[in-house]
């Protein structure tokens, strides 16, 4: 979905200056997020638009270091994948199965 507006300097410094919104489904909801960011951008993204996620952002390391932010997820094509948040780039049609820092009962 190709973004219309301005961003602001927040989404300039957190998301870069994105030109299409993704869709992706996130606890059983569809949400569209900024191209060409990690799954755990996608999420701050929906966080601050939404305010409906309520992660523990402090907890993440945000760069591959600690490894606290393994998800489970399938793919656009369906595959169930694993992976950590911090790595993985968003896909339209990607579907979040378990939240990073959660248990899959947490996140349900």
């Amino acid at each position: 979905v190709p973004f219309e507006g301005e961003h602001s300097e927040e989404h300039l410094d957190l998301f870069g200056a994105y030109r299409y919104l993704l869709p992706i489904v996130v606890q059983g909801r569809r949400y569209l997020v900024p191209e060409d960011n990690s799954v755990l951008r996608a999420l701050q993204y929906v966080e601050l638009t939404h305010g409906s996620l309520g992660l523990r952002w402090p907890t993440f390391c945000w760069n591959n270091t600690v490894g606290c932010c393994h998800m489970r997820y399938r793919d656009p094509r369906g595959s169930a994948c694993t992976g950590r948040a911090c790595q993985i780039e968003a896909e339209a049609g990607m579907v979040i199965e378990s939240l990073p820092g959660t248990t899959p009962e947490e996140s349900s």
